[in-house]
């Protein structure tokens, strides 16, 4: 997991790197958005690249080169159609935010409503997209079942997943405050917890396991059943 990080952030902030030379960090306003919106598919792009092997170890599968293309093959048309919404619906969110907060000096009560509104609609579609690489690596849907199956997801664990999404931030700012950790464990460690805690959501619904054999659906079950969710902070193991 440790040698997956460091490739991630190795890819990751070198892109960024890479392409702030290249000039698309200080793009002219109003190019200046979208060249933030093309670094951000180049950085969801390379991210999902690490994501299938880090998923395959977390949820105790095949690692191998074959298995990680036929994942790769078949799942990365929906994963970059579902950044590029992510990456619109984001950018659209927070260019509303901006417009909003600059006209509220004439303080009409409708301002603040639309704030709130707007603020709740970014919220629950950031616990959201937290889910979606981890579904779609999880359960292979379609890309209208993959938007549809996060927001249920979100829906049904709305106060864990709104924790989660605070401890992430909570996280983060620990990261940046001390870089060394992003090199053993940032990425790996972010996007584990969200695939064992999809699990754990999906097990409530008892529709992890398709059309597994039952022998295996009672031993997931027995074992799935021996982790708390204190587990969820080391989800690589016991695996």
């Amino acid at each position: 997991m440790i040698f997956l990080n460091l490739g991630w952030f190795l890819c990751s902030f070198g892109s960024s790197w890479i392409l702030g030379r290249l000039g698309l960090w200080n793009e002219p306003a109003p190019w200046y958005w979208l060249g933030l919106f093309a670094i951000f598919l180049v950085e969801s792009w390379l991210t999902y690249l690490w994501a299938i092997p880090v998923f395959a170890v977390i949820m105790g599968g095949p690692i191998s080169w074959q298995s990680y293309r036929e994942k790769l093959n078949c799942s990365w048309g929906r994963g970059f159609l579902s950044s590029t919404l992510v990456g619109l619906f984001l950018g659209f969110g927070f260019l509303s935010l901006r417009f909003y907060f600059s006209i509220q000096g004439s303080s009409p009560i409708w301002v603040f409503v639309l704030i709130g509104f707007v603020v709740t609609i970014l919220v629950y579609g950031v616990m959201m997209v937290l889910y979606l690489w981890p579904l779609l690596l999880f359960q292979n849907p379609s890309l209208g079942k993959l938007f549809y199956r996060s927001f249920m997801v979100t829906l049904g664990s709305g106060p864990i997943s709104l924790f989660m999404l605070l401890f992430s931030l909570l996280w983060l700012l620990v990261f940046t405050a001390v870089p060394f950790f992003w090199f053993i464990l940032g990425f790996t460690l972010l996007f584990s917890l969200y695939c064992a805690a999809l699990e754990k959501h999906l097990l409530r619904y008892k529709i992890t396991f398709q059309d597994r054999p039952w022998p295996e659906v009672i031993a997931d079950i027995d074992s799935e059943r021996k982790r708390g969710w204190r587990d969820i902070l080391k989800p690589w193991e016991n695996r």
